[in-house]
């Protein structure tokens, strides 16, 4: 094995394989966390509270900085969103079932080759259950993961240091944003 982003090449071609639009692996300190995302999700965004992956139902901020110190890699990728018309929930939340499985086998190849902490996490709340279980357990353990903001990770900032173009809609609010995705890879 070499040492840096080349040791990891193999998880790019298999996210291209898997159908990503863009893959980029940066040293994971190029993941910019900013507790500002985290309030964000606290005052604007509608799963807050009602979603096991995002806040309040998640770790915070500093809680998730000291974790990715112990990660040297990322993999960011871009996921081509499909034309769905805004009030098709069910298109949708089939389209964010079928994209998670990306991620999960990305994390089975890296373990694979002996990275055993790769973990991933998608921009945007979970969309697997049309309504999350918030008063139990998730019913959805081994397939659900955080969403990048509830983490505080800004997407924007971290795709602009992975040398990633992201187009948000101006025209409808919230804005929509190319579909994103986090691996960090150890």
């Amino acid at each position: 094995m070499t040492d840096g982003i080349d040791e990891y090449r193999f998880l790019e071609e298999e996210a291209l394989k898997l159908g990503c639009e863009e893959v980029r692996i940066i040293p994971a300190d190029q993941v910019i966390v900013e507790n500002r995302v985290r309030l964000k999700c606290m005052v604007g965004c509608p799963t807050y509270g009602k979603n096991l992956r995002c806040p309040p139902n998640t770790p915070n901020v500093e809680e998730f900085r000291k974790m990715l110190s112990e990660y040297s890699y990322a993999m960011l990728l871009k996921i081509k969103r499909p034309e769905i018309p805004a009030d098709d929930m069910y298109q949708y939340f089939s389209f964010y079932n079928d994209k998670i499985n990306i991620l999960l086998e990305l994390e089975k190849v890296a373990f694979k080759e002996g990275y055993n902490f790769t973990t991933s996490f998608f921009a945007g709340s979970c969309k697997l259950c049309e309504e999350c279980n918030v008063d139990g357990d998730c019913i959805n353990p081994i397939k659900a993961r955080y969403s990048m903001e509830s983490m505080g990770i800004n997407v924007h900032k971290t795709a602009d240091n992975a040398g990633m173009e992201l187009k948000f809609d101006t025209v409808n609010y919230p804005p929509s944003i190319s579909l994103v995705a986090l691996l960090l890879i150890d």
